[in-house]
């Protein structure tokens, strides 16, 4: 019978499931995915209802090596290992997806706490001489494990023979050909995936997403942490910017809106100091009764004013006597050379 593939994503468990949110895999993200994992599934299982056969939904270890494109080492085992949470030898698709996206996300400080944890051997925080010199017949052919061996004889190693994370890291940037295997595992897993460009870019939202929580996270906590004295200080503070808007405001009606704006160096004449908290609450009305107050005064001022004006009515016609006896005496007035003036 032909083998017969089917390319219809399985249904995800909870674990896949997890990695599909952090990822935020699409239904094409997983397509390619599972084309890429079926591709490689070598073995076939019969199904006796119909006597066709199906791919067996998993792939061992050689068939991982192949579809990454690399040969068969321990650290590519420590990394199978890793992700081969049943430990059956085999991996299904949730357990690779899962493969992915812990390996694939990796930055260079969290591979190297991987390359030292796999090269531990003891789980005693240090790498010793024939442990190190496992790692160097693990990562290189042995035609480079003697050129890389004399190198290494010039590293210190703080005089102990032993090798800390702190040293390893020294050492992978003294000799960064010395891991390189491991990092290339992982670009394999990129390119031959997904593609090295979507997962850069995933990683790149996947940080930028942790450090606006992590922002947000530490303002929330500083808004917890925040003691009395602080808040109460804080009060102070707005209550303060408050009373110089009223005082400004103040300032304003009393000079005017001219004066205000083309005399600020007399602003200061014009401040009032306002009274103490006790009476903060009874401010606006007394604010309210002087200016009342002030109305009061211009609105009597005004009255007085139209007391004292005598109304000027239209002049009374004059007679014929009283007006031939006007004339008689401008007449005279000329004669005398006086000035000419209104009675």
């Amino acid at each position: 019978m032909g083998g017969m593939i089917s390319n219809q994503v399985p249904v995800p468990d909870e674990r896949m499931q997890q990695m599909i949110t952090k990822l935020k895999l699409t239904s094409k993200d997983l397509q390619v995915l599972y084309a890429k994992f079926s591709r490689y599934d070598k073995e076939f299982v019969k199904i006796e209802i119909n006597q066709s056969q199906v791919k067996s939904g998993t792939i061992d270890r050689s068939e991982f090596y192949a579809s990454i494109d690399e040969k068969h080492t321990e650290l590519g085992d420590a990394i199978f290992a890793l992700i081969d949470d049943d430990n059956s030898g085999v991996l299904d698709f949730s357990e690779y997806v899962e493969a992915l996206g812990k390996f694939c996300l990796l930055n260079k400080e969290d591979m190297l706490k991987f390359c030292f944890n796999v090269f531990d051997d003891d789980k005693n925080g240090t790498i010793e001489g024939e442990e190190l010199t496992k790692l160097l017949e693990i990562l290189h052919d042995d035609d480079q494990t003697s050129n890389m061996k004399h190198a290494l004889k010039t590293f210190d190693f703080n005089g102990d023979g032993k090798i800390d994370f702190a040293e390893f890291k020294q050492l992978n940037v003294q000799f960064p050909s010395l891991l390189y295997p491991a990092f290339r595992i992982q670009q394999n897993m990129k390119i031959f995936t997904l593609g090295e460009k979507w997962w850069e870019r995933k990683i790149e939202e996947l940080v930028t997403e942790q450090h606006d929580k992590l922002v947000q996270q530490v303002a929330m906590d500083n808004v917890e942490d925040m003691t009395d004295e602080a808040l109460k200080a804080k009060k102070m503070e707005m209550e303060r910017v408050e009373k110089l808007k009223r005082q400004e405001q103040a300032i304003r009606i009393r000079m005017g809106c001219l004066c205000y704006t083309c005399c600020p160096c007399r602003r200061k004449l014009y401040i009032v100091d306002e009274e103490s908290s006790d009476s903060d609450s009874d401010s606006d009305e007394e604010r309210a009764r002087r200016k009342q107050k002030e109305n009061n005064q211009k609105k009597s001022k005004k009255d007085g004013k139209k007391q004292n004006i005598v109304p000027v009515g239209p002049r009374k016609p004059l007679s014929q006597e009283e007006r031939l006896e006007r004339a008689r005496k401008r007449r005279l007035r000329d004669m005398q050379d006086r000035p000419t003036r209104k009675d």
